[in-house]
């Protein structure tokens, strides 16, 4: 009825695979050749930059702690969860960093007017005092599961205020494995 939240476990495996590989090939000598993971291969992958009244870059390393996806709590949608991500944003702090998202299908959805209060809006927060939220107002997410892209444009809100601040466009994508 529900799918289950998924957590990347392809790179642990492809671990384990090569060290065993690699143990045999020590132990009983030979040649081994291995092609590198398809995280590698996505260049930009991973990344997300934000242009307008705040710049600046966050990057995520995949893994299972850093990212997970799958049918919403409640049935209705998707969630994305993406943590750690490192980086600065200008007037925003550095530091670790999450993103949330929550695309109504798989593919792409548009965002029309967000309700910039809403707890199911794509936003992304800091670890910080203040803890400083980004919330979507307009734009597109293009959820595939494991992998997807986000287009959208950002208002700036630090917890504890009832003010919003001034907006930034978020491009980006992120691959965490299968």
């Amino acid at each position: 009825m529900f799918e289950s939240m998924n957590c990347s476990r392809g790179r642990w495996s492809r671990y384990w695979a090569g060290a065993i590989i690699s143990t045999g090939m020590v132990l009983f000598g030979g040649v081994a050749l291995v092609s590198p993971g398809s995280a590698s291969a996505s260049g930009a992958s991973n990344t997300f930059t934000f242009t307008g009244a705040y710049s600046g870059t966050l990057k995520l390393s995949p893994s299972s702690f850093n990212c997970s996806f799958g049918k919403a709590y409640s049935g209705k949608g998707y969630l994305v969860t993406l943590s750690h991500m490192k980086g600065t944003i200008s007037g925003a702090g550095k530091g670790a960093w999450a993103m949330s998202a929550y695309p109504s299908k798989k593919g792409t959805t548009h965002v029309g007017a967000a309700d910039v209060h809403s707890l199911a809006d794509t936003s992304f927060q800091s670890n910080s005092s203040p803890i400083i939220f980004f919330v979507e107002t307009s734009g597109s997410i293009t959820y595939k599961g494991s992998t997807g892209s986000i287009n959208i444009t950002v208002e700036y809100h630090a917890v504890g205020s009832t003010t919003y601040g001034k907006v930034a466009t978020v491009t980006g994508s992120w691959n965490c494995g299968s």
